[in-house]
Parts: C-alpha cells; structure tokens; sequence
C-alpha cells in the first residue's frame, strides 16, 4: 500500500476537529485497513497519537486517532487551505515525482511565509 496523502490530510483535520476526549475510528468510504495504516504512519511521523491493532503480520486491522501532536497541529494548520493544498498536490506531490513528507512540510512552510509580507 502507497501512502496517500489527501487521506493523511482528512485523517489530520478529521482529528484537528475532534471534541476533547472523542477519538477517530474512522472516515466514511475508507475502509479499515486502509485508514488503520495510515494512522500507523501518521503516528511514527508524530504527527498523531493513535493506538493501533497488528495482525500476525505486522499490518494495522484497527486503529483510532486520540489527538493530535504539536507537529501535528503545525501541519493540520499547513494544510487546512485547500488552495495551498492543491497547489502543494500540483507542485510537491505530482504523480509519478519524487518526495519526502519532509519536503512537502517545508514547502507548506515557505509558501505559508511568502503570504506574510513583514516574514520577507
């Protein structure tokens, strides 16, 4: 499975907006394996706090989503522009194209910048 990044930002702002003490099982049409990876990946990029259930074989059957992290609130905070999104998904994440989720954050933070004009 390839990571797939509008799910990694729905997860991210689906979590953003969770009251205090809910957590996120799921999205609808995503099923459970798919959403279950993700979180796992989510977490081991710190960007959630999630528990997740293995199967004999390593890969998440269940997880839920109990908050974000600091990093986390930074990137929700990135990509809840779906402008910025989209330009980020033309510019950063092309199919086909090369990137790390490293490049992509600090891309969101340049063009984040270029929108302030004392920050030039």
């Amino acid at each position: 499975m390839k990571r797939d990044m509008d799910l990694i930002r729905r997860i991210v702002l689906a979590t953003a907006e969770l009251p205090h003490g809910e957590v996120l099982n799921g999205l609808p049409e995503v099923d459970q394996e798919t959403f279950a990876t993700h979180v796992v990946w989510l977490s081991e990029a710190n960007l959630v706090v999630a528990v997740a259930a293995l199967d004999s074989g390593s890969y998440a059957t269940f997880a839920n989503v109990q908050r974000l992290t600091w990093t986390g609130c930074d990137f929700a905070d990135a990509v809840v522009n779906d402008t910025l999104w989209n330009k980020a998904k033309d510019k950063v994440i092309k199919p086909g194209m090369s990137f790390t989720f490293d490049l992509l954050k600090e891309w969101l933070k340049a063009e984040i910048a270029q929108g302030f004009p004392t920050l030039r």
